[in-house]
C-alpha cells in the first residue's frame, strides 16, 4: 500500500503544478503593483502641478541651508575713533599751451619742484621773432614819417605866419598911400585913375590877407599828423600783442608746486590748447574725508583735528577749512576738508591718513564679529536674516579690535546677523537658523 501511494503521488503531477502556479501568480501580482505604483508616481510628477515651494526646496534643501545668527546691538567701544581720509594737493593747476609750436628744449622734468614763473619748456620762436622784427621796421619808418610831417607842419605854419605879417604890412602901407592920393584927388592934385589904381591895390591886399589868415587858422585847428599818429598807435598795439605772444613760447609754471603729468620731449610738435603737465601745490596739503551722520557730531564746531600718517606713531594737526552743511545725495555723507602744513613733505598726494575724531573711548557703536564680514571685488558686505532668507547687505567697516569690527554704515541695532554658514550663501537664498 505504501508503495502504491508513492507511485500514485509520483504519477499525479497536479499538486506540484498548482504550487508553481500559485507562486507565479503571486510574483506577477507584485510586479503589477510595482508598475502601477511607478505609473501613479510618474503621473503625479508630470500630470499634477507641483506645490510652489517644492522646486526651491528641492534645489536648496527642504529646510534651507543651516546658519547661525545673532542680534546686532549697540555697544561701548573704547579707544580712539578714527576715519580714513585722503591727502590731496591744496591747489592743482593745468599747464596749457596758448600757441602752436615745436618743442625746442625741456627745462623741467616730471616730478621736479617748480616755482611760479619757472620756464618748463621752450617752443621754437623763430617765426614770431621775424614778425616782431617786421613790426619794429614799420615803427622806425613811421617815426621817420612823423619827424618829417612835424617839420613840414612847423615850416608851413611859419611860412603862413610870415606871409600874413608881410601882407598886413603891405596893406598898411598901401592904405596910407591911398589916403594921401585921395586927399590929393580932393584938391585936384591927383587923377581919378591914380585913385582907382591904389584903391584896387588895397582891396587885393585885403583879400590876400583874409585868405592867408584862413589858411593859418585851418592849419592850426586841424592835425595833419593824425594819420601817422593812428598808424603808430596801431603799430604799438601790434608790438605789445607780439610781446605777449612771444611770452607764450616760454611755457611757465602757473604756481609753486610739484610738476606732474609731463610727457613732453624735445622735437615734439604741440597744438594750442594741449595740456602738457599739472602743477600740484603740496605746501600746504589738503585732507578730505566723508563723514557719516553718526560721526558728524564729533567734528561739528571743531577748528582743528588730529591725524596720523601710516607707519608713524606721530600725531599732527590740521585746520578745518570746510564742513558740508548738507549730505551728499548719493553717499549720504558730509564732506570734510582740512588744511595741513607740509613743509617737510610728509604728506604726498594720494596718501591715505587716519583722522582722530575722538581721542578717548566710550562711544556707542555698532560692532559685529569680524569673520561675518565678506568682500566681493573689494566691497564689504554681510548677510542678515530676512524672514527665512539670507539678504546681502553692503556695509562700511571701521575700527577692528578683539575679533570685532565697527560698522559705521549699513547695519542698525535689532538686525539679525548671520554669523556662521555665510560663506556659501547667495542673496535671498533660503536658510534655516540654528542655535
Amino acid at each position: 500500500m505504501e508503495s502504491g501511494r508513492t507511485m500514485s503521488t509520483q504519477s499525479n503531477p497536479w499538486p506540484k503544478k498548482l504550487a508553481r502556479t500559485a507562486r507565479g501568480f503571486a510574483a506577477h501580482k507584485a510586479g503589477v503593483v510595482l508598475i502601477l505604483t511607478a505609473l501613479t508616481l510618474a503621473g503625479c510628477s508630470h500630470g499634477a502641478p507641483s506645490s510652489p515651494a517644492s522646486a526651491p526646496d528641492q534645489a536648496a534643501g527642504i529646510t534651507g541651508k543651516p546658519v547661525k545668527t545673532a542680534k546686532v546691538a549697540s555697544q561701548v567701544w573704547t579707544g580712539a575713533k578714527t576715519l580714513t581720509a585722503d591727502a590731496i594737493p591744496s591747489l592743482e593747476l593745468n599747464v596749457i599751451l596758448k600757441v602752436d609750436g615745436d618743442v625746442q628744449s625741456v627745462l623741467k622734468k616730471r616730478g621736479e619742484q617748480v616755482h611760479k614763473g619757472d620756464v618748463i619748456i621752450e617752443l621754437d620762436k623763430k617765426d614770431v621773432l621775424r614778425q616782431q622784427q617786421k613790426l619794429l621796421y614799420a615803427r622806425a619808418s613811421l617815426e621817420e614819417q612823423m619827424a618829417k610831417a612835424k617839420k613840414d607842419f612847423t615850416d608851413s605854419t611859419l611860412e603862413l605866419t610870415n606871409n600874413v605879417a608881410s601882407t598886413k604890412q603891405a596893406l598898411e602901407d598901401a592904405t596910407k598911400q591911398y589916403n594921401r592920393v585921395l586927399n590929393d584927388y580932393d584938391i585936384g592934385q591927383a587923377t581919378e585913375e591914380q585913385k582907382e589904381q591904389l584903391e584896387t591895390g588895397v582891396n587885393q591886399l585885403q583879400r590876400n590877407l583874409q585868405t592867408l589868415e584862413q589858411k593859418l587858422q585851418t592849419l592850426r585847428s586841424t592835425n595833419p599828423l593824425a594819420a601817422i599818429e593812428y598808424q603808430m598807435r596801431a603799430n604799438e598795439i601790434d608790438l605789445q600783442d607780439m610781446e605777449v605772444n612771444l611770452s607764450y613760447y616760454d611755457v611757465k609754471a602757473p604756481a609753486d608746486g610739484l610738476l606732474t603729468e609731463m610727457p613732453i620731449e624735445e622735437g615734439m610738435t604741440l597744438p594750442r590748447g594741449q595740456k602738457i603737465g599739472v602743477v600740484q601745490r603740496q605746501t600746504p596739503m589738503k585732507i578730505r574725508a566723508e563723514i557719516t551722520e553718526a560721526d558728524l557730531p564729533l567734528v561739528q564746531g571743531q577748528t582743528d583735528l588730529s591725524y596720523q600718517i601710516p607707519g608713524s606713531a606721530d600725531t599732527y594737526q590740521g585746520k578745518v577749512t570746510y564742513l558740508a552743511s548738507a549730505a551728499n545725495i548719493q553717499t549720504k555723507t558730509y564732506t570734510l576738508e582740512l588744511e595741513a602744513a607740509n613743509e617737510e613733505g610728509r604728506l604726498k598726494a594720494g596718501m591715505r591718513v587716519q583722522l582722530l575724531l575722538a581721542d578717548n573711548g566710550g562711544q556707542q557703536v555698532i560692532a559685529v564679529p569680524s569673520d561675518s564680514i565678506l568682500r566681493e571685488d573689494g566691497e564689504p558686505y554681510v548677510f542678515i536674516l530676512n524672514g527665512d532668507h539670507a539678504e546681502k547687505r553692503t556695509v562700511k567697516p571701521g575700527r577692528s579690535k578683539d575679533a570685532m569690527t565697527e560698522i559705521s554704515q549699513g547695519l542698525q541695532a535689532g538686525d539679525t546677523l548671520i554669523v556662521s554658514g555665510q560663506y556659501q550663501l547667495k542673496h535671498m537664498e533660503k536658510v534655516t537658523p540654528g542655535e
